[in-house]
């Protein structure tokens, strides 16, 4: 009997369940077609939106390399720069619709900064499953502005870089005079002497010296800037060739009797570059000598080194290395003369080696020229081997209007790092003595930082109890990747 009902209870549900699978199984499939609809469109739309972000990312790639690429050619060249930007844009094939759906590509300098250059890509996307919906494609528009930080010029605002035979030898008073010389010394010369990357000698001079690890072929280099193109452009030299005695110098032990006659120096001006301190991306030779030592008693005068017709405008880089293996220290100076209504001038590029004549009271040399675009950013300016005088010897480093500012100052050799409220460095021999040591400074330029239009130089002030010639290798940049994106 147990067995019987337990069978009922069984046919019962069976029952049951049937007449309810009859009733309520067309609703259940109703339901499930409306849940696979929405499933699908948030597939659908969740594939197109995932194709639209990787197509934005790619539009964006495309907008900054094509700034980066064009950047380099400002402010002289836009036309360039655009046509650059283009070209990238192309290799990247965001031009003429060839990713799929049109593409247009804008670029051009902005008005409120001459070195920034703006990109703009735009472009359809053709979408997938949001056909459906009647989107047939999207347009997508990313922009990307490149800011070109050219080198800092440095050593001079005029069309001359050094002293004039009227200031020469050895004097730094007189209408005209800088107070400083070029310098380049020779390679087996021991960088203690001041210069810091021609020699390749460091603790002592001559062909069995320690390796100066700091040593580079390629000299210095110099910027001759035209603001215009000009029917012809001037390079005149002083004093090129090593002549002992004046300017130039062998000390005891290195003179001619030991077979040395100073070095040899060779002056190269290539073609206008808008990247100067790369040599190798298409720079052509305009001019170049090899200027060898010269007997005792050679006139002190310019020389006529370079004449070029029709230049543009835009700068051009003098290289100036040292061209044998001798040693001995090597003066110079460098003027540019331009014709018509362009102007023109000179000054050391990414860093310079100097002669500096330090007066009783002091002397100031012009160091570097910041313009109110760097506003915001870090100067660093970095001196070696300089203060070589004995007596209370005070370097100054002032802004355009003659402040010393705040500044972070560091002398790794002689355990020094301090913040000075004024920046006054004290060069006071014996206690600080500077020799063959680099001081390192960095100046946070406030965002209010302003110049008055051209009159944009920071200089260095010598403050010096006594009389020195002191030859130092100075560099200032504004921290940062020269070229990089800003927005």
């Amino acid at each position: 009997p147990r067995a019987g009902c337990v069978g009922d209870m069984i046919a019962k549900l069976k029952a049951r369940w049937q007449k309810f699978d009859s009733r309520e199984r067309g609703a259940v499939l109703i339901l499930t077609a409306a849940m696979l609809i929405v499933l699908m469109g948030a597939a659908a739309m969740g594939t197109d939106l995932g194709w639209l972000y990787l197509n934005g990312r790619r539009t964006q790639q495309a907008a900054d390399a094509a700034a980066l690429a064009g950047v380099v050619y400002l402010p002289n060249d836009e036309p360039t720069a655009i046509s650059t930007a283009m070209d990238m844009a192309r290799a990247n094939e965001y031009v003429d619709g060839s990713m799929g759906g049109d593409s247009t590509v804008i670029a051009h300098k902005l008005v409120d900064n001459d070195r920034r250059l703006q990109v703009t890509v735009t472009r359809a996307v053709d979408t997938y499953f949001l056909k459906v919906f009647g989107i047939d494609n999207v347009a997508l528009s990313r922009s990307a502005v490149a800011e070109y930080v050219l080198p800092l010029p440095l050593g001079s605002p005029e069309p001359q870089f050094g002293n004039d035979p009227e200031c020469a030898p050895n004097v730094a008073t007189g209408v005209g005079c800088t107070n400083i010389w070029a310098n380049i010394h020779g390679k087996y010369t021991n960088r203690v002497m001041g210069d810091a990357f021609s020699p390749w000698c460091k603790g002592s001079n001559g062909t069995s010296c320690a390796h100066n690890e700091w040593h580079r072929d390629r000299g210095y280099l110099f910027g001759v800037e035209l603001d215009a193109a000009t029917a012809s452009l001037g390079v005149d030299l002083l004093d090129p060739a090593f002549v002992q005695g004046g300017n130039d110098y062998l000390w005891a032990g290195d003179n001619p009797i030991n077979g040395n006659v100073g070095p040899s120096v060779e002056f190269t001006l290539w073609s206008e570059d808008p990247t100067p301190l790369d040599l190798s991306d298409g720079n052509v030779i305009l001019c170049q000598v090899v200027y060898a030592p010269e007997p005792v008693g050679t006139p002190f005068t310019w020389r006529d080194f370079c004449d070029i017709a029709g230049a543009d405008a835009g700068v051009y880089p003098l290289q100036v290395r040292v061209a044998d293996e001798n040693f001995g220290l090597n003066r110079y100076s460098i003027r540019t003369s331009a014709a018509g209504a362009a102007n023109s001038r000179v000054y050391g590029l990414g860093d310079m080696s100097i002669y500096a004549n330090v007066q009783n009271g002091g002397s100031d040399f012009y160091l570097a020229e910041v313009e109110q675009v760097h506003k915001g950013k870090q100067l660093i300016i970095e001196l070696f081997d300089p203060g070589e005088a004995n007596g209370n010897n005070f370097i100054h480093i002032r802004d355009p209007f003659g402040n010393s500012p705040e500044c972070h100052v560091e002398v790794p050799n002689d355990s020094i790092d301090e913040v000075l409220s004024n920046c006054i460095i004290d060069a006071t021999r014996p206690a600080r003595n500077y020799n063959g040591d680099w001081i390192y400074v960095s100046i946070d330029l406030p965002g209010s930082y302003t110049c008055n239009g051209a009159n944009c130089w920071w200089k260095v002030f010598y403050d010096y109890a006594n009389e020195a010639n002191d030859t130092t290798t100075w560099t200032a940049r504004i921290e940062g990747n020269p070229v990089r994106l800003v927005e």
